[in-house]
């Protein structure tokens, strides 16, 4: 009523001024205000019970360090290694120090080519501190892999180490740098990587090719003393705004994008994660299986250095026996994974029985998880909450997540509500809204929304549109509760065990065999992995005798 008496006044007013109105028009306006409602229509914004903090990632280390000191900030169980956040701080000035002296400047990238670790974690944090850029790469990247991320992500210094497990990073390197350390240098200059100026790499392997990962956390001198606290002081000249990460994505083309995430981004998403995970509810201790590379494994990261968490890292890679080993040796109260994780710590749990009564809570994302997994799961492990959450690289990773009142149904087909000082809206096709209830693509936006893809204009547009709406390019139902069920994917990448594959990438390796004429990849469905990757090949006229174990041996070590 009180629109249509503003109507009407204006109306008046205008028969007063004896200006000529169009009352039909008036009168069309008026009925479509009359049948037109919002209130049905798949949009929700979940307002913020305190406001969001403007600051840096590097502030907040500063933060954690005076307000936990002597708290145990990350326990390595494989390496035999504890550091307190006071103690992660010194070590992370002092290579952030070290980096400086190597020439790196603010905003320029240090790539991590790293499994889990204390070096992975130290690095991260002195990156934060220098105002770097982290590109967080996949440790199991072969040559033509690694090659593709240093170009793609303008890595100035790379950060791995000489070996673990079957991979060995330090002769992957030799091969991309056949000439580092010739001229007596470790300083790289070759014009196949423009942008990369030195390699810090661990372990023995490296003859002088490169600088070693020891000297950068020696003591420092009276001069880089006071370079350390003048990084310190500089801290605070870091704009909230400024990229803290960029985030190798998945695709629809066969190669990653490159997600660029602020400070202001990840600092607050790690707060409202680590809410998720009860971190604020006392001193949590959290069981590190998953890969630090990956934003939901980083997400922890970022939520434990906010909320004081100790973080335990049971191995280098995923190992559900050294998962089981460390939950039960340190204490810890918080486990994550994804599907696959959960059930090769299931199967060791029945074989072992190793003690797990201190397990309070777990988190599962990355792929579905089918209720036999999730029941057994939260039986076995006795977990008072059991959550589902949902997220993506473009935006920090998880923003929708369950509350713990979930049954095994609703667990399974929800995932979860939306995070505070998120909007979220469903639409069809054309753009357009759809009603709650109807299926549509989700749009998300908010601070968890990434600032572009790294010098991808097309695909920004694509992606993020003028209204800061970000196309997650997944089928969603959402309800007027601020409740999501996720009904599929409109993009063909695979999701295996958590992780995303590109058909295409594969595609166009197999088709690269002598015997094989064409190639198609699909996903289908696996019990364990949630997908498994299929491949249909066509061989040419004659090459009757190759075998699928002939392709699988022309695959290893190469993809």
């Amino acid at each position: 009523m009180q629109l249509y008496s503003s109507i009407f006044s204006v109306l008046a007013h205008c028969r007063r001024a004896n200006v000529n109105c169009n009352f039909t028009k008036f009168a069309v306006y008026q009925t479509q205000v009359d049948k037109r409602s919002y209130s049905d229509l798949a949009y929700f914004h979940q307002t913020g019970k305190e406001p969001l903090q403007y600051s840096t990632f590097g502030a907040l280390i500063q933060e954690a360090a005076a307000k936990y000191g002597d708290r145990t900030a990350l326990i390595s169980c494989y390496e035999n290694k504890r550091y307190t956040f006071a103690e992660v701080k010194y070590e992370a000035e002092k290579l952030a120090v070290k980096l400086q002296e190597l020439g790196m400047q603010r905003e320029d990238v240090v790539g991590l080519w790293i499994t889990n670790s204390t070096q992975w974690y130290i690095s991260y944090l002195a990156a934060q501190l220098g105002g770097y850029v982290t590109a967080c790469i996949n440790p199991a990247l072969q040559a033509q892999e690694l090659d593709y991320a240093l170009k793609k992500a303008k890595v100035h210094t790379l950060i791995t180490t000489d070996k673990c497990g079957k991979q060995n990073f330090y002769k992957i390197l030799k091969s991309l740098l056949p000439t580092a350390g010739a001229a007596g240098s470790r300083a790289i200059e070759t014009t196949q990587f423009p942008y990369l100026r030195h390699v810090v790499i661990d372990g023995e392997s490296s003859a002088g090719e490169f600088t070693n990962w020891a000297e950068l956390l020696s003591e420092p001198s009276s001069t880089e003393v006071k370079l350390i606290d003048e990084l310190n002081e500089n801290v605070r000249n870091i704009k909230p705004e400024s990229a803290s990460s960029i985030q190798f994505t998945s695709g629809t083309t066969g190669q990653s994008k490159l997600a660029v995430l602020s400070n202001f981004s990840f600092l607050n998403q790690g707060y409202y994660f680590g809410r998720t995970l009860k971190m604020h509810n006392g001193h949590k201790s959290i069981c590190m299986t998953l890969p630090m590379f990956h934003v939901f494994g980083l997400s922890v990261v970022n939520a434990a250095v906010k909320h004081g968490a100790t973080l335990v890292l049971p191995s280098p890679t995923f190992d559900s026996k050294a998962a089981l080993e460390s939950i039960a040796k340190e204490g810890c109260n918080v486990m994550l994974g994804t599907p696959t994780m959960y059930v090769g710590m299931l199967e060791e749990q029945k074989v072992s029985k190793h003690s797990t009564h201190t397990l309070e809570l777990g988190i599962v994302g990355g792929a579905a998880c089918s209720p036999e997994i999730y029941a057994q799961t939260k039986k076995i492990f006795n977990l008072k909450e059991f959550l589902v959450g949902y997220g993506m690289s473009e935006a920090c990773a998880a923003f929708f997540a369950q509350e713990g009142t979930e049954s095994v149904e609703e667990a399974c087909q929800t995932v979860g509500r939306l995070y505070e000082h998120v909007e979220a809206k469903v639409i069809n096709d054309k753009g357009e809204v759809v009603k709650f209830g109807e299926l549509g693509e989700l749009c998300v936006r908010g601070y968890v929304v990434m600032t572009e893809y790294q010098d991808d204009a097309d695909k920004t547009k694509e992606t993020l549109d003028k209204h800061g709406w970000l196309k997650t390019g997944d089928k969603f139902i959402l309800q007027s509760d601020g409740v999501a069920r996720i009904a599929g994917r409109n993009k063909d990448m695979i999701i295996r065990g958590g992780e995303n594959i590109f058909p295409k990438e594969i595609e166009g390796f197999l088709d690269t065999h002598e015997d094989i004429v064409e190639s198609h990849v699909i996903g289908v469905p696996d019990k364990r992995m949630g997908e498994e990757v299929c491949a249909y090949v066509r061989l040419r006229a004659g090459a009757n005798t190759l075998t699928q174990e002939d392709v699988k041996k022309f695959c290893q070590g190469k993809i």
